[in-house]
């Protein structure tokens, strides 16, 4: 994956969010709009797993609405060969093979309800689909008899068929007062799914104030069983195979009291809990065999000395695995890691203060580090953001360009350079294999019929052009089909926008 300045094929611009999807009669338990026909049509452009080289291919739009919060920023996700945009107001699919494959399932059913948050739309299988899943917080305002209540909302959607096929409603507090903060208004700070069942764990917070303490607390969804559970005070890591792991405590700054547990998902019961003596400990990522956590404590609290981890729990046996990270904890506050749904685990420091940055990789089968290294350790850039990391490779971003890492060993990795945007067929000559200098042929310039308008494709090319801000960034999602990220609207077609997903193709 390299950065370019220009891309000569034409991009595919298709309604976004709120647009002017035609309705369909896809039936009232949907939820939502869609285009689409159940029966996907055969895929037209190749997959690789993992995708080793990308190029801009499409830019869906996310369109504003009045009222919108200042909050409510659109989430980028890709199931398949959907690309997800989602939101306060609901989560949108555009099928990046078939244009006219769109849909959009909103958030709320009830003008009662306010949403006050919205995970980013994470990626799951359920019974061979390409699933996506969302959690929303939201405020209910109540009628009839009922109490205004704050509520957490997961929803399944099949992204091929652009169908709702299971939903959670759990009531979590009672809200006093209305508006987007009235004490009781659930805010969702983090999620925690495993991405071969559906099930996920949704950290909650709510909303208080002077007399009323906020709560923290998870919330386990099955959409096998469409059932849930709260778990008071926990906030999750890691989810797999129905069970749970998170992290509790006081978070007070001189406590001893920080804990990471196991609990049954489906009962809620705690079935192991391991005192760490930390007054802090952040989940960090869930892997198949491991969730990670970091935890810094005082050792001379008023002379500013501290020590730092990051832990990694066994999710079957409960045995924890330490690493010492290779900064000073005063030079950071805290890292951010990603699972890449197979063995490995990236870490990249936060909040530095001066003190350099550092990257390593966890080994998900042991839980411990496998390699790292920091600015101050010369020699190699650390990347400014890592994105994205999906079945062995790290996408990542640096000053310069996106780069492209092996997650086992850290490595950087070579990245296929095209000479321009898909071809005509959208397919790579010579079977589908690159070539040995990894660089597509001349012929992978697109044709003139390449344009939307030759071939049916909603929208218009040059207007696509104009979304595109013509610097390729690193994905924040990825599928064998290619990746997505968020880009702000650009040039004067834009101002009904609040952003744009660009999809970069896989071609490598």
């Amino acid at each position: 994956m390299v950065a370019t300045t220009a891309v000569t094929a034409a991009l595919i611009l298709v309604a976004g969010c709120g647009g002017s999807d035609k309705k369909s009669d896809s039936g009232s338990d949907n939820g939502g709009q869609s285009t689409t026909s159940a029966t996907p049509s055969t895929p037209t452009v190749p997959s690789f797993d993992p995708p080793k080289a990308l190029s801009v291919a499409a830019a869906f739009p996310s369109a504003d609405y009045p009222g919108r919060s200042a909050l409510d920023e659109s989430r980028m996700g890709i199931a398949g060969q959907v690309a997800l945009i989602g939101g306060f107001a609901g989560l949108s699919g555009r099928d990046v093979v078939n244009p006219n494959n769109q849909w959009m399932i909103p958030s709320k059913s009830a003008d009662t309800t306010t949403v006050s948050s919205a995970s980013a739309p994470m990626a799951a299988k359920l019974d061979g689909k390409d699933v996506a899943v969302v959690a929303y917080g939201e405020a209910d305002k109540g009628n009839g008899t009922q109490k205004p209540s704050g509520l957490v909302l997961v929803q399944w959607i099949d992204v091929m068929s652009g169908k709702k096929i299971a939903e959670v409603s759990t009531p979590v507090s009672t809200l006093e007062g209305t508006g987007s903060d009235a004490v009781g208004t659930p805010n969702v700070t983090n999620t925690a799914y495993d991405p071969e069942t559906g099930q996920v764990a949704v950290g909650v917070s709510t909303a208080g104030n002077s007399s009323v303490l906020s709560k923290t607390l998870a919330v386990f969804a099955d959409p096998k069983t469409q059932k849930s559970t709260i778990m008071p005070a926990i906030t999750p890591a890691a989810v797999h195979d129905g069970v749970v792991a998170g992290a509790k405590g006081s978070n007070d700054a001189k406590a001893t009291d920080g804990a990471i547990l196991l609990a049954d998902g489906a009962s809620g019961k705690v079935t192991k809990q391991l005192p760490l003596n930390q007054p802090v400990l952040t989940p960090l990522a869930g892997g198949a065999k491991h969730a990670y956590f970091y935890g810094s404590r005082y050792t001379d609290y008023d002379a500013g000395i501290s020590v730092s981890a990051i832990y990694a729990l066994d999710l079957s046996t409960g045995a924890v695995v330490q690493t010492a990270p290779g900064l000073q904890q005063k030079n950071v506050s805290g890292y951010d890691c990603l699972a890449d749904q197979a063995t490995s685990i990236v870490c990249t420091s936060k909040g530095n203060s001066g003190g350099g940055q550092e990257i390593l990789g966890l080994d998900d089968t042991t839980g411990k580090k496998t390699w790292g290294y920091t600015s101050l350790s010369g020699g190699r850039v650390v990347p400014q953001q890592v994105t994205a990391a999906y079945h062995g490779v790290v996408y990542a971003q640096t000053e310069a360009q996106p780069v492209l890492l092996d997650a086992k060993t850290g490595q950087d990795l070579p990245s296929a350079a095209p000479s321009g945007g898909p071809s005509s067929s959208d397919t790579p000559s010579s079977g589908d294999t690159p070539s040995s200098g990894d660089t597509p042929s001349s012929g992978d310039t697109p044709s003139e019929s390449d344009s939307p308008s030759d071939n049916g494709t909603p929208g218009n090319g040059d207007l696509g052009l104009t979304l595109y801000n013509g610097k390729q960034g690193s994905p924040v999602a990825v599928s064998p089909f290619g990746g997505v990220y968020r880009q702000l609207p650009t040039g004067n077609d834009s101002t009904d926008l609040e952003s744009v997903c660009i999809f970069v193709k896989a071609t490598a």
